[in-house]
């Protein structure tokens, strides 16, 4: 048995937001980065009502941020991931729903800050915690015992990190971000419908910096 349900109306404002308005600062180097990610993936929910990290399962993507400077990125993530529930192994706040596993194939956009200052390849700012916030679309295929869902949805995401610079080109991080959506149905069971699945992505990812301007007055920012 195959479900499919509609688009969800109310979120579609957040693909809008993410933060991609940002103050430039006076010594700004504009940059590029590119890269990959790892990590784990996991689901919160009827099954799994608050408990992080429950039966994760392995996620893995691709990032690309913009740097405004050294405390403004604005980013874009893909995202493979897997959740999963089984009420062996949870305390289900509904009573009577099945294990299942889900595939989430996630695109989101994102903005972060950093609360210090930070550029990769830099000597003197090579290390930042950072904060995340945006929205995301994603779609998603559920597998329970008797039914399979396709479907697609959009979250709302906050989360937050860690910096650090490797070299003069590349840069890691390490992130913890979750995602609140807006359906009840990526468990594939409509279980209290006054509630919303979440699920949650921790992961670390390298990129690979390009830049598109040198500015002479910005000597603290260089390798």
């Amino acid at each position: 048995m195959t479900k499919s349900l509609p688009i969800s109306s109310k979120p579609v404002f957040f693909l809008i937001m993410a933060g991609m308005i940002f103050p430039l600062v006076s010594c700004a180097q504009n940059t590029l980065e590119a890269g990959l990610s790892g990590g784990y993936s996991y689901y919160n929910g009827d099954i799994v009502p608050a408990t992080p990290f429950v039966m994760p399962k392995p996620a893995y993507g691709a990032v690309v941020r913009y740097n405004f400077g050294d405390r403004w990125t604005a980013k874009i993530t893909y995202t493979h991931a897997n959740v999963a529930g089984d009420t062996t192994k949870s305390k289900p706040a509904v009573q009577g729903l099945q294990n299942f596993t889900t595939t989430i194939n996630d695109i989101s956009a994102m903005g972060e800050f950093n609360f210090m200052k930070y550029s990769t390849g830099s000597k003197r700012y090579n290390f930042t915690p950072y904060i995340t916030a945006g929205a995301g679309f994603f779609l998603f295929n559920t597998e329970d015992i008797d039914t399979t869902v396709k479907s697609h949805n959009f979250a709302a995401i906050f989360g937050l990190g860690f910096k650090y610079s490797l070299s003069k080109k590349f840069g890691l991080s390490a992130e913890w971000r979750i995602h609140k959506t807006f359906t009840d149905m990526l468990d594939g069971q409509e279980g209290n419908s006054g509630t919303k699945d979440w699920f949650g992505i921790a992961n670390i990812s390298v990129t690979y910096k390009i830049e598109f301007n040198n500015n002479k007055g910005c000597d603290g920012l260089r390798w």
